[in-house]
């Protein structure tokens, strides 16, 4: 491409010729590799805010179509999710075995509960009786970890309650030490206690 300019200076004009070259565009060769495809992230398997701060819920997720409303009679479906540094895990099948007996827990969600740990680093006992081979029996110090529950109505995801409960010692079988040093066990979540706050919005 060429410019035509003029330019006066001291009563003389003077043409100044400026040339530009534009560059074709590439064109992709037969041999040239296909576009990346384009990818999305998959949708979180439930709709429970990111944080236990947060009163913000997530859309869409992986209940969307899978709940119903709550019947007048009950007892209503529960679903149960963790979420904390690993991201959110699905542990509905652990919170079933602490559900009334009886309670079904077939067909589309009506509760959800979503859990939200937070360690104190508290110690508060600990799990003794550890055998080593040639050495004295091993005592691991559990430490505390603070537990907020948020639930919510699973079609219309109002928020039906929330509250904060400590965790319970639960020892393990076995523990693992790094240089004969074993590594602090968090307390649990009471699943027990969890039901029983629960109880009023699975049979309302």
């Amino acid at each position: 491409m060429i410019t035509l300019l003029a330019v006066v200076a001291a009563g003389v004009v003077a043409a100044v010729v400026v040339t530009t070259r534009k560059e074709p565009s590439p064109v992709a060769g037969p041999g040239a590799p296909p576009p990346a495809p384009v990818t999305t992230a998959q949708p979180p398997i439930a709709f429970c805010p990111e944080t236990a701060a947060s009163d913000r819920v997530r859309s869409p997720s992986g209940l969307d179509g899978k709940t119903e409303p709550r019947t007048p009679s009950g007892p209503h479906r529960l679903a149960y999710f963790v979420v904390d540094d690993k991201g959110m895990r699905d542990f509905s099948d652990t919170a079933d075995g602490y559900l009334p007996m009886g309670t079904s827990q077939q067909g589309a969600v009506q509760v959800v509960v979503c859990e939200y740990p937070k360690p104190t680093n508290e110690r508060v006992g600990t799990c003794d009786g550890y055998e080593r081979q040639g050495k004295p029996p091993l005592s691991v110090a559990v430490t505390g970890v603070q537990y907020t529950y948020k639930a919510y109505d699973a079609e219309s995801k109002r928020l039906l309650d929330t509250f904060v409960l400590p965790g319970t010692r639960v020892c393990p079988s076995s523990v693992t030490t790094f240089d004969d040093v074993p590594r602090a066990i968090e307390a649990r979540s009471d699943y027990t206690a969890v039901i029983g706050r629960l109880l009023p919005h699975l049979r309302m």
